[in-house]
């Protein structure tokens, strides 16, 4: 389920780059065009009485590596994801997973990779995120297992016409 949240730069908010100036209270700041605006995309599962970040549970086989999130456009963004290497009930065997992070910063030859232990929740802030892939090691392949997934980006819908190097 994709939840998005509009909302409107005000006045008072502080952008780099070239903007009108105003004088608000007595200090000088900029002025964001109406024409900017940040949109928030959640990526989150749905739950009866759940509030705050509800993950969603992806089951992944064993052996190849699987896409949880990309992203395609040219918008800066910030995000936050977590992510859970968690058993599952009667499960006998442990796992590790081999979380894959892909941003304008580094290519998709060589993202960052973070090895997740089983049982473990892992929370993580990044800057322009493109994607993220996780693979389950040290499993037969043909085992399939359930990954807990939830995503927030936050990213300004007009940045994209300086290119990536725009920031919100």
């Amino acid at each position: 389920m994709m939840i998005r949240k509009y909302s409107f730069k005000e006045d008072s908010a502080d952008f780099t780059g070239q903007s009108a100036r105003v004088l608000r209270d007595g200090w000088e700041q900029r002025k964001c065009p109406s024409t900017n605006f940040v949109e928030t995309h959640k990526l989150q599962g749905v739950g009866e009485n759940e509030s705050g970040n509800i993950p969603l549970n992806f089951v992944i086989g064993a052996g190849v590596e699987n896409v949880l999130f990309e992203d395609f456009t040219e918008n800066h963004n910030k995000t936050y994801f977590q992510i859970s290497n968690l058993p599952t009930t009667g499960e006998p065997v442990g796992f590790n997973m081999l979380l894959r992070v892909t941003t304008d910063d580094n290519d998709t030859e060589n993202p960052q990779e973070i090895i997740i232990p089983y049982s473990q929740t892992r929370a993580f802030q990044v800057e322009n995120l493109r994607r993220v892939t996780v693979q389950l090691l040290d499993l037969p392949v043909f085992f399939q297992r359930r990954v807990s997934f939830y995503l927030e980006k936050t990213f300004c819908i007009s940045c994209s016409e300086g290119g990536k190097g725009n920031v919100m």
